[in-house]
């Protein structure tokens, strides 16, 4: 009881953790075209950034569902009653913005969405990418949103009707397909872009996350804790050398469980609660708001891009070519793009939804739905953000 009242309460600091990782790609995306820029090239900020967001959606999402199953195991709620509600917040939680985007985009004309707009609104732009073996300008970030959303459709089906003895072994399963998916693609030598972005290749992370949600574990502070954060550091180490290897060998298949594992470990002690210097850090109210509101931030920043590569005047075009420039002429309109959409558009939906949730199910308890890490997604190699660059 004392873990299920533990996962109940909303640690602030993962909106830190959070933000950390919606500006990881930001940041990736922003300084693609420049070599070395701000960190070696060899560090993939982005690829990162979206191990993490996978791992903390697994996380949130199956701790709430867990909850749920909770209340059915108790007699209080049908299982077509809860799953009914989830859809209906996750349509609510990730739509709203994903079609504002959609329709500037289309309105706009920006990159290819008018030709592939059928993949865009039916969540299934992973699959155009994997299809055609390209990233089509301007919609290729949203295969993220698209691989989280199926994941979706079928997760609160495996943690809400399976026997609850089976369900631990089935997150496990689960994580174990995802890397069997991966050992596949390289024997059968397929699509380097198909093996990152189809639903499949995702499994383990997400199920990482989803196995310390169901089972509600934490990390506690230590005299350990050293040997901890060197053990993880060292996992993103070699994750990050294997991802610079030869990935048609099969030892590039560890990248992700090895990021994976890192992660897990992280989320873990943060839903503990860090203290110190790193507290203070995590719990930084500019950071936490970046948290908040790190949905936007990833759904819009590219958009945000090609409307200033299109449409800057020459004489400030400096603005987007110095790199550092860039990176603060980018960001800053990301955020504040991202913060209208908050206070205008998600925030008033979240309440919405909040509402008709509690008259359905009654409470649900604070940090459970629709706290969970909304989007994220790594660097496609076109998507260089210069003056010549027109969407």
């Amino acid at each position: 009881m004392a873990r299920d009242r533990a996962l109940e309460r909303y640690q602030p600091q993962f909106d830190g953790l959070r933000a950390l990782a919606v500006l990881t790609v930001m940041v990736d995306h922003f300084s693609a075209d420049v070599p070395n820029f701000p960190l070696p090239d060899w560090i993939r900020l982005g690829a990162t950034g979206v191990r993490l967001f996978l791992v903390l959606s697994g996380y949130f999402i199956t701790a709430s569902l867990r909850r749920a199953r909770d209340r059915m195991d108790a007699g209080r709620l049908s299982a077509g009653k809860t799953m009914a509600a989830f859809y209906w917040r996750r349509l609510l939680r990730i739509g709203p913005a994903y079609f504002v985007f959609a329709g500037i985009a289309l309105l706009l004309n920006l990159g290819a969405i008018r030709h592939y707009w059928p993949w865009v609104f039916t969540g299934t732009v992973d699959w155009l990418i994997a299809l055609n073996n390209e990233w089509p300008l301007a919609i290729s970030h949203l295969w993220s949103i698209c691989v989280q959303e199926q994941f979706y459709l079928f997760w609160p089906l495996l943690i809400l009707l399976l026997p609850r003895s089976w369900v631990l072994s089935a997150i496990i399963a689960v994580a174990f397909a995802g890397i069997a998916f991966r050992i596949g693609c390289v024997i059968f030598s397929a699509p380097i872009i198909a093996r990152w972005v189809l639903p499949f290749g995702s499994l383990d992370s997400l199920a990482a996350g989803a196995a310390l949600g169901w089972w509600g574990g934490r990390l506690r502070a230590s005299r350990g804790g050293w040997a901890i954060a060197l053990l993880c550091l060292s996992m993103l180490i070699v994750a990050a050398v294997l991802r610079n290897s030869d990935p048609t060998k099969l030892k590039s298949v560890l990248v992700e469980p090895l990021e994976a594992g890192a992660f897990v470990i992280l989320v873990a002690r943060t839903a503990t609660g860090f203290d110190g210097n790193i507290a203070r850090f995590l719990s930084n109210a500019g950071l936490m708001f970046a948290g908040r509101i790190s949905y936007g931030l990833y759904i819009y920043h590219i958009l945000v891009a090609m409307v200033f590569n299109r449409w800057m005047p020459s004489q400030l075009r400096f603005l987007i070519t110095i790199p550092s420039l860039r990176l603060l002429v980018f960001g800053i309109a990301t955020l504040f793009t991202a913060a209208l959409s908050w206070r205008f558009l998600e925030q008033p939906i979240n309440r919405l939804r909040g509402e008709k949730t509690r008259k359905a199910l009654g409470p649900i308890p604070h940090g459970s739905w629709e706290q969970e890490g909304a989007t994220r997604s790594q660097r496609p190699p076109h998507l260089i953000f210069t003056a010549d660059s027109s969407g």
